[in-house]
């Protein structure tokens, strides 16, 4: 069973985003250089068609983003729901959210967490706004992993 630290819940999502961002924005600034470099000098066709080129490379990276916008959006409102439910975790054990780890990296229903003093299980209400932790023993703690952040 892998668990994953709070840690690790909030920076596994914002780094992939911040990489699509850096590589559209070297895409158009590389497209206006070339571009600029063609106007200035029409005579040399190169510029011209490297100009195409990374405009095709931009389009087609912006088609991606566009294309996995909602997916981003939606994985970032989960991100968000299981963080918060860390933290009430964490203050309802009186203890710290880095010290605790869930077997998931959404909201479901067979949601564990992971605590220096033990498992639990956290049972939500039918309305999913609300949860009950119920301490639960594991059979073989041989096989648990845990994901850290980098």
């Amino acid at each position: 069973m892998t668990f994953y630290t709070y840690d690790y819940l909030k920076n596994s999502q914002s780094n992939w985003q911040y990489g699509r961002i850096i590589i559209i924005s070297l895409l158009a600034v590389v497209f206006i250089l070339f571009l600029i470099h063609y106007l200035r000098n029409r005579m040399d066709i190169k510029y011209k068609d490297l100009s195409i080129i990374v405009a095709t490379l931009l389009l087609l990276v912006l088609a991606m983003q566009y294309n996995d916008f909602s997916a981003i959006q939606s994985s970032s409102k989960q991100t968000g729901q299981i963080t918060s439910t860390v933290k009430q975790v964490a203050e309802r054990l009186h203890v710290r959210p880095k010290t605790i780890s869930v077997n998931s990296t959404n909201v479901n229903a067979n949601l564990m967490v992971k605590t220096p003093d033990g498992f639990y299980r956290v049972d939500y209400n039918p309305a999913g706004t609300g949860f009950v932790l119920e301490r639960v023993e594991l059979d073989s703690q041989s096989n648990i992993k845990v994901e850290e952040a980098e």
